[in-house]
């Protein structure tokens, strides 16, 4: 479960970033 998480977040945030980046266009750059 420790790889799960550890590799969550940095999944997550790679996700995020390109949800935002399609939402706001890039227009919030809070990486």
């Amino acid at each position: 479960m420790r790889f799960y998480v550890i590799r969550l977040p940095r999944f997550l945030s790679f996700i995020v970033s390109k949800i935002l980046a399609l939402f706001g266009g890039g227009k919030t750059k809070k990486a």
